[in-house]
């Protein structure tokens, strides 16, 4: 059982502070990494929940392998993404106001493999993005990393 899962035995669906980190993949034409999340049937960014003693770096690296099957060992910090413009409502009902470092991957090596989170694994280009989850929209909002994201 992971962290986030162990605190919900506690608190049920109750909003908590969830910590975490998102990774924002380029390949070299440009296109951004996107997931067609098994949870919610909408499109983001790999990323997800810290453990316990783990640093946001290690969460990062974690997460990127674990959903998308690649690995890193370069990250740059593009921001944070926290605040009441971070809540979030999962359709089964549980509540987190995010606490998210927001990472570029660099030096990108593996092969596309996706898990149980992950329907699709596809790369977009900016321009022509799918119907992206909410709080992947902010995140990109936030950095700046597209002007508009309809």
């Amino acid at each position: 059982m992971n962290y986030i899962q162990s605190l919900r035995t506690i608190v049920g669906t109750k909003p908590i502070i969830a910590p975490g980190s998102a990774i924002i993949v380029i390949d070299e034409e440009g296109k951004i990494l996107l997931q067609l999340r098994s949870d919610t049937l909408d499109w983001g960014i790999p990323g997800g929940g810290m453990e316990l003693g783990d640093s946001f770096e290690e969460t990062a690296i974690k997460e990127l392998y674990e959903e998308t099957g690649l690995v890193t060992e370069c990250l740059e910090v593009l921001g944070l993404a926290s605040g009441k413009e971070f809540y979030y409502k999962f359709p089964h009902g549980d509540e987190i106001f995010n606490a998210t470092v927001i990472f570029k991957a660099e030096n990108v090596m593996g092969e596309l493999k996706k898990d149980d989170e992950s329907l699709e694994l596809t790369y977009f280009p900016l321009d022509s993005l799918p119907n992206l989850n909410y709080t992947t929209r902010k995140i990109l909002e936030k950095i700046e990393y597209i002007n508009k994201v309809d």
